[in-house]
């Protein structure tokens, strides 16, 4: 496996860092500002196998991407932000059909959620390289629930696992990822990824259920940024 390149972790890693700074100190509230910096959370997955006829069948989606920690921090990392979420629970179950209240409630979840993200998940450089495993991104499979859903992703990748993930920030800045995926149903890797996940979004208990998890090997990551630096230029 390979470990993401500073030139990518100062893109996208350390500039989300910034992005929650901003949103904390109402600086940034929305606008083209806002939606071109979340640009470096939402790639494109890109996904492929070959089919009963032997041709190949391929998919892409845009999805939500995040980072996270080195293995002996997961637990503990977990329990943080289960606890964030238990708070939200409590209040939620008193006050679910008051639709101004949980407006109200889903603010201050996010607000203590964004806090916490920045106290354990987005970090300085020299805390972050100690905490973070930059070798493995990571996502939820939300559609597999969705009875209305193509599961297109879900169904390619149990039978193959290399995928690639395709940044696009415009007008000129593109990565490509490739990866292998490996999927997490029922462990700590799936309870820490949708725990941080609801740290900001918050999820009703009744619709957790069936949100396989991702985790993104990083294997290879080149520069497609269209200028003399980039054009398929592999940096990793």
């Amino acid at each position: 496996m390979a470990v993401l390149p500073e030139e990518f972790l100062n893109w996208n890693y350390y500039a989300r860092r910034r992005l929650l700074e901003k949103i904390l100190k109402g600086e940034i509230k929305g606008g083209p500002e806002f939606f071109l910096e979340f640009t470096r959370h939402n790639p494109v997955l890109c996904t492929a196998a070959v089919d009963e006829r032997g041709g190949v069948e391929v998919n892409g989606k845009v999805i939500g991407v995040g980072y996270i920690v080195k293995e002996e921090y997961l637990k503990e990392y977990a329990e943080v932000f289960e606890e964030h979420l238990k708070k939200t629970d409590e209040k939620y179950e008193k006050i679910r059909h008051d639709k101004t209240a949980l407006n109200q409630l889903y603010r201050e979840h996010a607000k203590r959620g964004l806090k916490l993200l920045l106290k354990y998940i987005y970090l300085e450089r020299r805390k972050a390289v100690e905490v973070m495993d930059f070798k493995k991104l990571s996502s939820i499979e939300l559609a597999k629930r969705l009875p209305h859903s193509s599961k297109h992703t879900w169904n390619l990748l149990q039978r193959n696992k290399n995928a690639c993930l395709v940044y696009f920030q415009p007008p000129s800045i593109s990565y490509e990822i490739r990866v292998k995926v490996s999927v997490h149903l029922d462990d700590l890797y799936h309870r820490f990824v949708t725990l941080i996940h609801d740290a900001y979004h918050y999820t009703p208990p009744e619709y957790r259920e069936n949100r396989p998890v991702y985790i993104f090997h990083v294997l290879e990551v080149y520069d497609n940024s269209p200028n003399t630096s980039g054009f398929g230029r592999r940096i990793v």
